[in-house]
């Protein structure tokens, strides 16, 4: 009696997962289904704040780029002075590096590496060298630690060393809660929704300390606040973006394997928590938040076989930025770049348009 009971009840249980399945199967039905479940329909709501050409661009950029702003929770003012540090870290026959230390409001101290080309007259252009999800600022310069990090590094991650052997002065810093600044014993999608509860996202904060390090490159003779540029991969890039999008002193962006639709990118693949900004979807996509950039210079590098991002969703948003540019007066200032490979950088396409950029300038 007791089997016959145990063996109705697991039929019972089955049942209910067969319908279960089955529901799910069938609410799928005639919707693309990409690899790994897509995270979203794309049959979503337009944006409050879309790209639209029939607005007013300069008054739409004004409203979208406040609105970003608190959603990061980017301070409105702030003291533009700043503490800093800058001590001899080591020097080759082509430049020297300083390690720096600046800081970005109470508590929190922002340590990097500053590039310097020899040879090259002062002030310098410069770019602000971010990593994604690493061990540390410490890939920017090529200082591989274990045979993974080596191995990093040849995926065109070395990019402050990069910029110097192209003329650019290179501020790589640590972003928060990667490397010097990771939170021991703590995740960084967990220290990401800590710092949602207390109501600041992790992303704003790094936005943040990017523009800290430009307030720091105002403070330096030897470099040139007039011709600033920020890069990164991955998470590096998004920071990258963003920051570019707020801080209208970052005359060029250069984002990698971190841009497109955000349907194609943060809702098509589980992703790290530091990057989701709460609310930003109702009112802008990533596209249309790239016509803040404008008429400033974005580059876009993308890897067409990228895990993390559909390519035709990276091409769709391409076109919409394009169109953005365009409403600017100026759609020779952003470009795609792809390449036939995965999540990383690629400087082989990258640096020949990064230096059409500062030539221009």
């Amino acid at each position: 009696m007791r089997r016959r009971r145990a063996r109705t009840q697991w039929i019972a249980i089955l049942t209910v997962v067969a319908a279960a399945t089955c529901g799910r199967q069938s609410s799928a039905q005639g919707r693309e289904q990409a690899p790994g479940a897509p995270l979203v329909d794309r049959d979503q709501t337009r944006p409050e704040l879309a790209f639209d050409p029939a607005r007013d661009f300069a008054g739409w950029q004004k409203e979208l780029r406040s609105r970003l702003g608190t959603i990061m929770a980017i301070p409105a003012t702030w003291d533009r002075d700043v503490q800093s540090s800058v001590e001899r870290d080591s020097e080759t026959d082509g430049y020297t590096i300083d390690r720096v230390e600046f800081l970005a409001e109470p508590g929190q101290t922002v340590p990097g590496y500053l590039l310097k080309p020899k040879g090259v007259e002062p002030p310098l252009p410069v770019m602000i060298c971010l990593q994604g999800h690493s061990p540390g600022m410490h890939i920017s310069i090529g200082r591989g630690k274990t045979p993974g990090e080596v191995a990093s590094i040849r995926g065109g991650r070395d990019i402050a060393l990069q910029a110097v052997a192209h003329g650019w002065a290179a501020l790589a810093i640590e972003q928060r809660a990667f490397g010097r600044r990771a939170v021991e014993g703590v995740a960084c999608g967990d220290v990401a929704l800590r710092e949602l509860l207390k109501g600041r996202p992790l992303t704003g904060q790094r936005v943040f300390d990017v523009m800290r390090a430009v307030d720091f490159i105002a403070t330096r003779p030897d470099l040139d606040r007039a011709r600033i540029g920020c890069m990164g991969n991955s998470a590096g890039g998004t920071v990258s973006f963003y920051a570019a999008c707020v801080d209208p002193r970052i005359r060029l962006a250069v984002v990698s394997c971190s841009f497109g639709t955000f349907e194609a990118t943060w809702l098509y693949r589980r992703h790290c928590a530091c990057g989701y900004l709460p609310g930003l979807l109702k009112v802008a996509d990533m596209p249309d938040l790239a016509g803040l950039i404008a008429p400033r210079h974005l580059i876009l590098v993308a890897g067409k076989e990228d895990g993390l991002a559909r390519f035709d969703g990276v091409e769709q948003g391409y076109q919409t930025a394009r169109q953005a540019f365009t409403a600017a007066g100026c759609t020779e200032h952003v470009a795609l770049l792809a390449a036939e490979g995965g999540h990383q950088f690629y400087p082989e396409l990258a640096w020949p348009v990064i230096q059409r950029v500062l030539q221009a300038w």
